[in-house]
């Protein structure tokens, strides 16, 4: 805002409303809209402020012209992008805040993400009966066909087939989402009585649901809150607060700015979103100065959630990637990245035709974009977004710009691992998929990243040097002033993190009520019907933690095939084999160097062919071999076998060392009749030890990080041979 909104706040109210209430409430978004059902449900008297308007299914914009309802700064429509310098922001305006746009997922971060930064009682665990109270209010649940074609929506089959094809499928979930499945032509009432109809799988959640079926918080939280006479007042932008008498007046600019209003309460709830809250608080502090002893943290701990997309034209295969909710899977990924691990997830994304038309209208160069176009045979309903998540460093720094509006001094270099990290997964698919996958141009040229889960900025604490709020929420030296949005979160949670703003709200909100009316056993009335709700993604998180855990280093796999020393050759067995390391750090830690062994053995006594498995001991240290095989099989008639195969060097010099790494004794007895003992002599032909070594191949998340893996086996295996 530039002098004149400047002015503007300076200037006496043109209007008082006259009605002093319990709670003020700034914004209907996800702490919001708890904040204002749980303050009617326990007898306040409540207004809530929202500065958009309310939009109903059927009046979400789906124009071709940018100037029809998109954005707020244009024509008070439904997108906020706010361009805070280092980084590019999304919000949306209207009632329900982000849930109007975002994408329904309902998901919890990994519980060892919540570390020091977090409040005690904060913690994942003291959050969880909170989580499933907020699934419960939402009704959440994974998603379901199309009803159209009974079938689940193509993206998801891309990326759970992707997850296998990466040997990572148990990584691959499908997240809860907050949307109402069920006949997409029939409207029928949710648990709070709200009509709404089922999902038309038409992919255009984050433009508002013009369906009726995305469970936003109008259907549920601030639909509650009316029905228990909470008043809502739409198109009323908060621009001043200041304390009064007992309480606090607020100041709005209403019917587009044609009038001020000023309005009192006993207490306020400011949940205009991470970067409004914080905005509004420095203005409070530093140009109007009426609340001149904010916490200098103020600004403190921004996050941008790691956000990061790709995008990609899917060119194998068929089927519209348009269709669906916006968002069927979640991928969680936990990696080596400089030799330190990152966590970070990725998720499928609907493009919705008509957004990439919008944007297209808007792009420069509309002759040669057409042109490039037609070379390519581009096919729009083939196009999916890759939207990544992670735990970035938090530190921004939001403040004010000569204009008195939010900026943000952010370092891309804190940021540095997890961003080469998600980076990298465009590569990694694009390979697999057989298309490019390609960052948008904010990124690729400008470095800038685009966030559309800004939180942070109000840090949370036990005192003003430290913290803007309390572990109630309440501002330090203000009483009755209390935050309730993601500018409290003090994190990334590395998920969609409306859930933990839910939770978060939902157990602040209960301290809160329970304080100020004496009823320390007040709870919401919903607690009744809680359900346990599912968490999907913690399966994931654990698999991908004891992954990383086991591959740190990256590793390497190669087969070996030797065969047995045998007078009449028709009856020669033959050992096949794949020898894997899954982390070269835990191999080369290991004093025996152990890894696992799998394939095929044949003997020349033990008719048949028959599955072995096992583990090697290679260049094991203080024994008196070079390498041992620990082997098991069962033969056709049932019985289980076990076998020990050694290599050893007979002898001195390159010529003994080269005998002793391609013979290989081996001794093998039924388990049930240790007296039913088998020796042979498996070899390695020179035509063999050259196989071998061409099946050599390293595992990695890149390829740089492939062939660092190479050189180092190559190193361990080369002073093996040597006796190094």
């Amino acid at each position: 805002m530039g002098e004149e909104s400047r002015s503007d706040r300076e200037t006496s109210p043109s209007e008082n409303d006259g009605q002093r209430v319990d709670a003020l409430v700034v914004g209907s978004g996800f702490g919001g809209a708890v904040a204002a059902a749980r303050l009617a449900q326990a007898g306040f008297s409540v207004t809530v402020l929202e500065r958009g308007r309310r939009w109903r299914a059927g009046e979400f914009p789906r124009s071709p012209q940018l100037h029809n309802d998109w954005l707020w700064n244009s024509d008070h429509g439904l997108y906020d992008v706010r361009w805070l310098d280092s980084m590019l922001s999304l919000q949306a305006a209207g009632w329900g805040g982000g849930s109007l746009v975002y994408a329904n997922v309902f998901a919890r971060p990994a519980p060892n993400l919540f570390d020091e930064r977090w409040p005690l009682g904060e913690r994942r665990a003291d959050l969880d009966p909170y989580y499933d109270l907020a699934g419960t209010m939402l009704e959440v649940s994974p998603v379901s066909v199309d009803p159209k074609t009974g079938q689940f929506p193509p993206r998801t089959a891309i990326l759970e087939n992707l997850g296998q094809r990466l040997s990572i499928a148990p990584a691959t979930i499908r997240p809860n989402l907050a949307v109402h499945f069920g006949s997409p032509n029939l409207w029928s009432p949710n648990t709070h009585t709200v009509h709404q109809r089922g999902c038309s799988f038409v992919g255009e959640c984050i433009l508002g649901c013009n369906q009726g079926a995305k469970n936003s918080l109008d259907y549920n939280y601030l639909a509650v809150a009316e029905q228990n006479g909470a008043r809502a007042i739409t198109d009323s932008e908060v621009v001043r607060i200041e304390p009064d008498d007992d309480g606090w007046a607020i100041w709005s600019r209403e019917e587009g700015g044609a009038r001020r209003v000023r309005r009192t309460a006993s207490r306020v709830f400011l949940a205009a979103g991470s970067v409004a809250t914080t905005e509004l608080l420095l203005r409070s502090r530093d140009v109007d100065t009426t609340l001149p002893d904010l916490s200098p943290t103020l600004g403190q701990g921004f996050s941008g959630n790691g956000d990061f997309i790709a995008l990609s034209n899917v060119r194998q295969g068929s089927g519209d990637l348009t269709t669906g909710p916006t968002i069927t899977t979640t991928t969680v990924l936990d990696v080596w990245e400089r030799s330190e691990p990152v966590w970070f997830q990725v998720q499928d994304g609907a493009v919705p035709p008509v957004l990439a038309a919008l944007l297209d209208r808007k792009l420069p160069l509309p002759r040669v974009r057409a042109w490039w176009r037609s070379r390519r045979r581009r096919d729009a309903r083939r196009t999916m977004a890759l939207l990544s998540m992670g735990r970035d460093a938090g530190t921004g720094q939001l403040e004010l710009d000569k204009q008195g509006e939010a900026r943000l001094r952010w370092l891309n270099r804190w940021q540095a691992r997890l961003y080469h990290a998600e980076g990298r997964v465009g590569p990694a698919v694009a390979r697999i998929i057989g298309s490019p996958v390609r960052s948008p141009i904010s990124w690729s040229l400008f470095r800038r990243p685009v966030t559309v889960h800004p939180l942070g900025g109000v840090p949370t604490g036990s005192d003003r040097d430290t913290a803007v709020v309390g572990p109630d929420r309440q501002v330090h030296g203000y009483p009755g002033l209390y935050v309730m949005d993601g500018s409290v979160i003090p994190a990334a949670t590395g998920a969609n993190p409306s859930a933990t703003i839910l939770a978060s709200a939902e157990r602040a909100m209960e301290g809160i009520i329970r304080d100020v009316t004496g009823d320390h056993s007040w709870r919401a009335p919903e607690w009744a019907r809680v359900r346990r709700v599912p968490v999907p993604e913690d399966e994931a998180y654990s698999w991908m933690a004891a992954r990383r855990r086991q591959t740190a280093g990256d590793g390497i796999f190669l087969d070996e095939t030797m065969h047995e020393r045998s007078a009449r050759a028709a009856q020669a067995g033959r050992l096949q084999v794949r020898l894997e390391i899954p982390s070269l750090d835990s191999f080369k830690a290991d004093p025996l160097h152990r890894l696992p062994v799998s394939g095929t053995l044949a003997l020349a006594e033990v008719p048949g062919t028959h599955s072995v498995t096992g583990h090697l001991n290679m260049f094991p240290q203080h024994v008196d071999h070079l390498m041992k095989y620990n082997l098991e099989f069962t033969d056709a008639h049932g019985q289980a076998w076990s076998a020990i195969g050694i290599k050893r060097q007979r002898g001195r010099g390159p010529i003994a060392r080269y005998r002793g790494l391609t013979t290989v004794d081996i001794t093998a007895w039924r388990v049930n009749d240790p007296s039913t003992v088998l020796s042979t002599v498996f070899v390695l032909h020179p035509r063999n030890v050259l196989a071998n070594g061409r099946s050599m191949r390293a595992t990695g998340f890149t390829a740089a990080r492939r062939v660092k893996a190479f050189l180092v086996f190559s190193k361990f295996f080369v002073r093996g041979v040597f006796g190094l």
